[in-house]
């Protein structure tokens, strides 16, 4: 990442410290624990400088505000109650997919238990609330934070939303692309969507709001097709999960979906999905028939076309500059990823 988003990057890191800590000792544990997912403790809770994600979801937020012609100081608290509501999500989807692994690290339910994991995904959606209301105090309008509150609040339901649907879909072979496209709408793209529109809320650009929004929903349609190639493609060393994790899960992502539809091959990939475990060999198989109908391919090529309209909404914005080509390239740098 880009050297000149380092002071946006070390800027969120201190909002998320300052919000995820322990008001007293007795609760330290649990605070703890979510410093532990965020990266910054290990399983002794003694400090280490673990991988943590990129801080996506924040940094568009203070981009966005910036781009807009905001301070993009102004946007802090939402960009941490944006970074921690995803957070939460991970930690409560890796108790709903019995993932053991998150970023290479144990996940925080298989550390601490069930109980704790619940616990701890709640409360970083608690402190996001918290953390958004927080705009009050940094001079923004109160009907902005109202309304900037309203947004993350309908958010965080189109994330549980989304992810209800993907937990109905393992294992469902009717699955259509207009289904997946609701599903990650809600899963993937709602936040990212609401990160760069609400950036743009607090910078006060009024009607042009949308055209963020805009932005950061095709951006984040793209961002889950790319995420849908890793899942099967992706390396494990870079990726910290296993290789073709995805079609072990027997998740009904794009890649799975578009290949059902090729006649003979996607009738064999239909069996193998239709087994309740899938062999390293079944997995073999289904990645093969994957490759011969092109499957890699689809998905790529329609994330390049979600791409391209998150940037022709970015164009309509009549974004500022520099703030703007930070956006754009972390658009296409999102699209390329590895991980």
């Amino acid at each position: 990442m880009s050297t000149d988003l380092q002071p946006y990057l070390t800027a969120i890191e201190e909002e998320l410290r300052r919000i995820v800590s322990a008001p007293t000792e007795s609760v330290a544990p649990f605070y703890n624990m979510m410093a532990y997912h965020l990266g910054w403790l290990d399983q002794q809770f003694r400090p280490i400088e673990a991988y943590s994600g990129k801080r996506i979801r924040p940094l568009l937020c203070l981009l966005a505000c910036e781009a807009a012609g905001g301070d993009w100081r102004w946007a802090l608290p939402a960009a941490a109650a944006l970074e921690l509501v995803h957070n939460f999500s991970l930690v409560h989807d890796d108790i709903e997919d019995n993932s053991t692994t998150r970023r290479g690290r144990p996940t925080v339910w298989t550390v601490w238990g069930l109980p704790h994991g619940v616990n701890v995904g709640d409360g970083m959606l608690a402190l996001a609330r918290l953390a958004m209301a927080r705009l009050c105090d940094c001079g923004t309008d109160t009907t902005i934070v109202l309304k900037a509150m309203l947004i993350l609040d309908q958010t965080c339901v189109n994330l549980c939303q989304g992810q209800s649907l993907d937990i109905a879909y393992e294992g469902s072979l009717d699955v259509t692309e207009e289904s997946y496209l609701q599903m990650i709408g809600g899963k993937t793209a709602a936040l990212i969507a609401a990160s760069t529109q609400l950036g743009a809320l607090v910078a006060g650009v009024g009607d042009k709001t949308e055209h963020y929004r805009q932005f950061g929903w095709h951006l984040g349609l793209a961002f889950q097709m790319v995420d849908d190639i890793l899942g099967i493609w992706g390396d494990p060393t870079t990726t910290g999960k296993p290789a073709a994790d995805d079609i072990r899960s027997r998740k009904m992502t794009l890649p799975i979906i578009f290949a059902l539809r090729a006649g003979d091959q996607g009738k064999e990939l239909a069996d193998l999905y239709s087994k309740k475990c899938l062999s390293d060999e079944d997995v073999s198989r289904a990645v093969a028939l994957l490759e011969r109908v092109g499957a890699r391919q689809y998905v790529q090529g329609l994330a390049a076309q979600y791409e391209a309209t998150a940037l022709a909404a970015l164009d309509a914005a009549a974004a500022r500059q520099p703030a703007a080509e930070h956006l754009r390239n972390l658009a296409i740098s999102l699209t390329a990823r590895q991980k």
